[in-house]
């Protein structure tokens, strides 16, 4: 009753003030109870919607290296002068010893201080008296943190399905699209399980001795196929070369050939023009002969005649035989000429019939030499495909034959069936295979911090709900934590750093997402007095990676 009335006075007897500053988002900071004097880790995330104000509270604490937590629903309302009032509304999740009573409400009476660039709340709580508890009462200090991953409530609330009960998530998921739909985290689950499934030892053993032997087939078919080819260029070489070779024979035959035509036709004109020369003598020296009888004749006829008319008869009819001579000799001229004539075009004729006859010859066989090296060529390209097929013929066998053997190994592994047998399998399974994939995840950096001394104590916790997380860890790249999984209790390893080293990088490999992915955890640091604690979240894609630095005196 008590605690109702404070509630009601606070809320509408103070004096009205207004009221503009953006309050929602993540606030992180400690709760300390007065009676047992302690800290306590505490956040919450103040959602709004619809002009109204609610949200959720984390608190969390470690106790003999067990963590323990509480997710509690909260209702919010702003007061006429600022104040904001925080009111439990219910438990949803908790890992407590002893079951905490539902009647036990906390009350937060929390002040604003926007005065720098640091937005905190700060403000006492108290909870109400009932039967059997008294009321408690204490201090919260809250500062607001932007990234809200980096957090033990949100990553809590991912697990329990209600992170978009949360305004800013909302927001941030739709704008950012981390995850667009369940479809998307389904899908994303079966891939997660079918990478599981072919980390099996043996399985990867079988996949590199495939690889191993397909890379030594190709490498003996690359080096055939070069010597091959090595091969074929040297006589496509000396083909060429014998190609030319005939070629300039061939030339030469002809050019000789055709000298040797020059000659012969030359001495043939030479001693047709000799023949023609002794010929036309002779019929010179013949019509000469002729002409000189002709005149004997006439001038015996002239001694003869008796009178001066014989005489000029016997002259008259010696100049018509020589008159008809001359036409005789012109007649025997162009005879001769045609004649020539001919002799002349039937012997070029012959020729060009001769040479073109020749030239078809060669032509002939050109081609034919052409078409036996086109055979040949066909021939030796019919017997390299075929030689082709059956190297990948050979290549395809063996890689069926190596294929029927991963598949008959991989139906030979005992089934899964469940995520948690899953888990069990993994972290049983040999610290030789603890993160396989760990080259080919992208590395996300989480956080940097920086330290003095020459150990860190570190302590891994399951960030939420226990699920079957399985991650190993990585020092430098050096394994130090192999397929451990995640829970309340933590998982301990101290690293020694020497004086030298002054960079370490943490790797957290996320060997499975358990049963609500992603893969989140926590990672207390403790550097001699002070201590650190780190949010981290991972996939089947991503690394997270925390770096230390050592802080310089």
């Amino acid at each position: 009753m008590q605690y109702s009335k404070y509630l009601i006075i606070l809320l509408f007897v103070l004096p009205k003030t207004l009221f503009a500053q953006d309050i929602t988002g993540l606030w992180k900071g400690t709760l300390y109870n007065d009676t047992t004097q302690q800290f306590y880790k505490y956040e919450i995330g103040i959602s709004k919607e619809k002009g109204k104000y609610s949200g959720f509270s984390h608190t969390w604490f470690i106790l003999d290296d067990k963590q323990y937590y509480g997710v509690k629903k909260i209702k919010i309302k702003v007061a006429d002068d600022g104040k904001i009032v925080v009111e439990d509304d219910g438990l949803i999740a908790n890992n407590y010893p002893v079951a905490p009573s539902k009647n036990v409400r906390q009350l937060n009476i929390l002040q604003l201080d926007a005065a720098d660039s640091v937005m905190k709340l700060t403000g006492p709580f108290t909870t109400n008296a009932t039967k059997d508890y008294r009321p408690l009462t204490g201090t919260i200090n809250l500062q607001r943190k932007n990234d809200f991953w980096q957090s033990a409530l949100v990553p809590h609330l991912q697990e329990l399905g209600k992170e978009e009960d949360l305004s800013f998530v909302k927001e941030e998921i739709e704008t950012l699209a981390l995850e667009d739909s369940r479809k998307k985290i389904a899908e994303r689950q079966k891939q997660n399980e079918q990478a599981a499934d072919q980390k099996a030892a043996t399985l990867l053993a079988k996949q590199q001795a495939q690889k191993d032997k397909e890379s030594a087939l190709l490498a003996r078919q690359a080096a055939e196929e070069k010597l091959q080819q090595e091969k074929l260029i040297a006589k496509a070489e000396l083909a060429k070369q014998q190609a030319i070779k005939e070629e300039q024979e061939e030339k030469e035959r002809e050019t000789k050939l055709l000298a040797r035509q020059q000659v012969e036709e030359q001495e043939f004109i030479e001693k047709q023009k000799i023949k023609e020369e002794q010929a036309e003598q002779l019929l010179v020296k013949k019509r000469q002969a002729e002409k000189e009888a002709a005149m004997k004749e006439l001038a015996k006829k002239e001694s003869v005649a008796k009178t001066q008319a014989e005489k000029q008869k016997a002259r008259e009819t010696f100049a018509q035989e020589q008159a008809a001579t001359a036409v005789a000799i012109d007649l025997e001229n162009k005879a001769r000429a045609a004649v020539k004539f001919r002799e002349d075009s039937t012997r070029l004729a012959d020729k060009k019939t001769a040479d073109m006859a020749k030239k078809a010859e060669s032509e002939k066989y050109k081609a034919a030499k052409q078409l036996a090296k086109q055979q040949a060529e066909a021939a030796e390209k019919a017997v390299k495909e075929k030689d082709a097929l059956a190297k990948q013929d050979a290549v395809k066998k063996t890689q069926a034959e190596n294929n029927a053997q991963v598949s008959a190994q991989k139906n030979a592994l005992p089934s899964v069936a469940s995520e948690s047998e899953k888990n069990k399998v993994a972290t049983t399974t040999s610290n030789s295979v603890a993160a396989a994939n760990v080259t080919n995840r992208t590395t996300v950096l989480q956080q940097t911090v920086s330290f003095t001394s020459d150990s860190l104590q570190l302590s891994l916790y399951d960030n939420g709900e226990v699920d079957g997380d399985t991650v190993s860890v990585l020092m430098n790249g050096e394994l130090i934590i192999a397929k451990q999984g995640l829970s309340t209790t933590a998982i301990k390893k101290t690293i020694y750093l020497p004086s030298g080293t002054d960079r370490v990088e943490l790797v957290m490999y996320a060997e499975s997402l358990g049963s609500i992915p992603p893969n989140t955890g926590l990672l207390v640091i403790r550097d001699g007095k002070s201590l650190y604690e780190i949010r981290f979240r991972g996939d089947l894609q991503k690394n997270a990676s925390i770096v230390f630095n050592r802080r310089k005196e």
